[in-house]
């Protein structure tokens, strides 16, 4: 192959080569891991460009990256760049040639890697010393560098489009407003070609646009011009390696000074423009280059040779997520498949199932704090509910003891009121005698007052008792509850001919308790009692009351009768409601007073130890210190 007849191609193969920038140096010599002599495997990655660059940092890191990852023999990687960019001269080319041939006299390599076409045509005219069947892989090349090369069996490649086509209808799709494209090259031959390639792809429309190039002008001329575009077009930027003055620049370098002060949405096909303010393009990144070369070294040096000599790269829709932001580009139109770069994805994004979990957790302790607060909303309504009912239960009982006392009530009420009436016709006849002496008035009227007072106590202690309302707690003697309950049933207890004792071993004991319903529950005590020695002989029927100190300190009232007892079972059901022992009773009055008795914080149980009748105890919580 004539060399000397392709050297002169150099500037039309390298306007699709690699065009970056960067600093960042780059190692000679990578040793991916140890191994024997006999073991190791030697790759030479000759670059066309500078080892500053951009694009070479990023390709070299890819490459690196795919061979560590997963190579199965030890590789050494060793790195050259020829600057051939900088550099044209054929005597250029001839010292680097001379230098590597001595550099690597003693060693033998297993695959040459050249990055971009002039680093491919070295390997193919310079690398003499290098034996024909060791293949060489190319990357960041093109179709058209391959066209010129008559034998290619040894060469294996990634080909790179850098396609301006396909990053005009990127930029037309996400703007599909624009009606105008202005295209942006320097001033140099390999701008000019880029220049012409774009005229050829695009021609005077495309999209949907009005193609229009901006070319050969100063840098600071490029900065005014792009500043002063139309709201309705767009920029494509390729490529200035030198301005209308003569400056040279690397491409980067210049489109980062440009691009900030264009007045419209700015795109490029060079991953490395990316971050420089351009919005973004259709590229193959440097990084996947890399990883191609990569793979297909790793595979020729394991001896699996590819069908296809030559591989198209990964090229997708790379996009800056800063400038998709500032030209309030609609998201529904990004692909789906895009790269984005710059990219801060929100907090819901970045905690989606951390956010929604916490938000379960917090809707679960609403909602069960709720349930909690309606629950308790529920009880005491509940509560107060029963209250009442236990309240009207317990006056309808009462009010079924009024039933039972009517006649006791009458007597209390006739003997008074006999006596009134006596005295006044006493009075009314010494009257009538004139013989009525002061003194003997006053006795009349003391008789009077004295039963009228009578009255009033049974009237009042009854109107006490009866009276309906809600059941108020405080400081009572439970001693004179005993005592007030004995005065009412006292007729009662004549008339059943029964006879009642009353004792207790503390002259006071407090507990708070409502005083009706202390009342209540010890008539009904002492009622049953007679009921249940109403069969006995009358001077036998006798009822026992005590109140007193439990073990434990709280207060007691205790009933007990000679009567001829209950069972176990009859002891176990008193206490239900509608179960009684007497043919014409109800079976709420035992019920009813251990409700009082539970509302007070006490109890009302029967006493099992008793042998002889029957012993029923009510137990309070009492006062300390009242």
């Amino acid at each position: 192959m004539d060399l000397g007849a392709t050297r002169h191609l150099l500037p039309v193969m390298r306007l699709l080569a690699v065009i970056s920038l960067g600093t960042f140096p780059i190692a000679n010599l990578v040793l991916v891991s140890p191994a024997s002599a006999a073991e190791v495997r030697r790759v030479l990655i000759l670059y066309e460009s500078e080892s500053t660059l951009f694009a070479a940092r990023e390709i070299a890191l890819g490459l690196q990256q795919q061979i560590n990852q997963g190579n199965s023999t030890a590789i050494e990687l060793y790195s050259e760049y020829l600057d051939m960019v900088r550099f044209q001269d054929t005597g250029h080319e001839d010292r680097i040639a001379t230098f590597l041939a001595a550099k690597y006299e003693n060693m033998q390599f297993d695959a040459i890697v050249a990055i971009g076409p002039g680093a491919l045509l070295f390997a193919l005219g310079r690398l003499e010393w290098i034996p024909d069947r060791i293949p060489i892989v190319a990357g960041a090349v093109s179709q058209v560098t391959f066209d010129d090369i008559q034998n290619t069996s040894r060469i294996y490649g990634i080909l790179n489009s850098f396609d301006v086509q396909e990053t005009v209808d990127l930029a037309a799709r996400l703007h599909p407003e624009a009606k105008r494209l202005v295209v942006l090259t320097g001033s140099s031959e390999f701008d000019h070609r880029w220049r012409d390639t774009a005229k050829s792809k695009l021609g005077a429309t495309y999209a949907g646009m009005t193609v229009s190039h901006l070319s050969d002008l100063s840098l600071e001329d490029f900065k005014v011009a792009v500043s002063e575009l139309p709201n309705d077009s767009l920029l494509l930027v390729l490529t200035v390696f030198t301005d209308a003055d003569g400056r040279k620049f690397v491409p980067r370098d210049a489109a980062a000074e440009i691009i900030p002060l264009a007045s419209v949405p700015t795109y490029g096909v060079y991953d490395s423009f990316v971050g420089t303010g351009i919005v973004g393009g259709q590229m193959e990144t440097f990084v996947g280059i890399g990883k191609d070369v990569g793979k297909l070294v790793e595979g020729l040096i394991q001896g699996q040779r590819p069908s296809e000599h030559l591989k198209l790269s990964s090229a997708k829709p790379v996009l800056d997520w800063r400038q998709v932001e500032r030209w309030n580009i609609d998201q529904a139109l990004l692909p789906d498949d895009a790269l984005l770069e710059n990219y801060e994805p929100s907090l819901w994004e970045r905690y989606r199932w951390q956010i929604v979990i916490g938000l379960a957790i917090i809707l679960l302790q609403s909602a069960t704090i709720l349930a909690l607060v309606l629950l308790e909303r529920w009880r005491r309504r509940t509560s107060k509910e029963l209250s009442l009912e236990r309240l009207q239960l317990a006056h309808m009982s009462r009010v079924s003891q009024l039933g039972q006392l009517s006649g006791s009530i009458a007597h209390e009420l006739n003997q008074p009121l006999t006596s009134i009436l006596t005295n006044v016709e006493a009075g009314l006849r010494m009257l009538d005698r004139k013989a009525a002496k002061p003194e003997d008035i006053r006795g009349i009227l003391e008789d009077i007052a004295s039963a009228d007072k009578h009255a009033t106590e049974s009237v009042k202690g009854l109107r006490q008792l009866f009276l309906n309302k809600d059941v108020s707690c405080k400081p009572v003697n439970l001693n004179a509850a005993v005592t007030e309950t004995l005065k009412l049933a006292k007729s009662e207890l004549a008339a059943r001919q029964t006879s009642a004792s009353f004792s207790s071993t503390a002259n006071k004991l407090t507990v708070r308790a409502n005083f009706s319903q202390l009342q209540q529950i010890t008539l009904n005590l002492v009622l049953n009692a007679s009921e249940a020695v109403s069969h006995l002989p009358p001077s036998r029927r006798r009822i026992d009351i005590r109140t007193g100190h439990t073990p434990d300190g709280q207060s007691f009232l205790a009933v007990s009768d000679c009567g001829a007892g209950m069972t176990r079972e009859m002891q176990e059901t008193a206490f239900e409601p509608f179960v009684s022992q007497r043919s014409d009773g109800m079976g709420l009055g035992l019920p009813i007073c251990r409700s009082i008795a539970q509302a007070h914080g006490g109890t009302l149980e029967f006493d099992r130890t008793r042998e002889i009748g029957v012993r029923i105890v009510l137990t309070l919580p009492e006062m300390k210190g009242e």
